[in-house]
């Protein structure tokens, strides 16, 4: 009578680990060291460049298999959809971007070294002053009011640059 209940406790268990081990993962909760698919873009393109201004991701410019393009798209997180903004005024891959103000800025790259700022809040582009060196390939930070573009690896020169904001705003 014994071995029946010792049989029948561990029967019982191991059919609970069992349950326990099948529960489904919610798709809410994330789940570590793992990837997860999203909505993808509406245009497919290579070199472009990315910002986030209030929790939104927008994809700007990149090179198509038709060639360099000034899309802009923003995607929202909470809602995992795409949406079609405003193009870039001058297409173009390989530009810097950086955020101030909620504001996206893009300078230089290829073709040229235009300077255009988007404002999200708007949807409109504002030109301004181009790069005096144009460079294409490199990177930007934000400190004390003033963009500064670093250059090197396959721009034309390497030079380094510095956009203050403050004197164009």
């Amino acid at each position: 009578m014994r071995k029946g209940i010792a049989l029948l406790l561990v029967l019982a268990f191991l059919t609970a680990s069992f349950v326990i081990a099948a529960k489904p993962v919610s798709a809410a909760a994330p789940v570590e060291n793992s990837w997860v698919s999203k909505a993808p873009m509406h245009v497919a393109r290579s070199d472009l460049r990315v910002a986030v201004v209030n929790g939104k991701i927008y994809a700007i410019g990149g090179n198509t298999q038709n060639g360099v393009v000034g899309v802009n798209e923003v995607y929202d997180p909470a809602t995992d959809t795409w949406t079609m903004k405003t193009p870039m005024p001058t297409p173009r891959v390989y530009f810097a971007s950086a955020v101030y103000q909620n504001k996206i800025y893009c300078i230089g790259g290829i073709p040229d070294s235009a300077n255009a700022i988007y404002d999200p809040s708007t949807d409109n582009w504002t030109t301004k002053a181009p790069m005096p060196i144009p460079v294409y390939a490199h990177m930007s930070a934000v400190i004390d009011h003033k963009i500064y573009i670093l250059a090197g690896g396959p721009s034309p020169s390497d030079y380094n640059q510095i956009y203050d904001i403050q004197t164009v705003i």
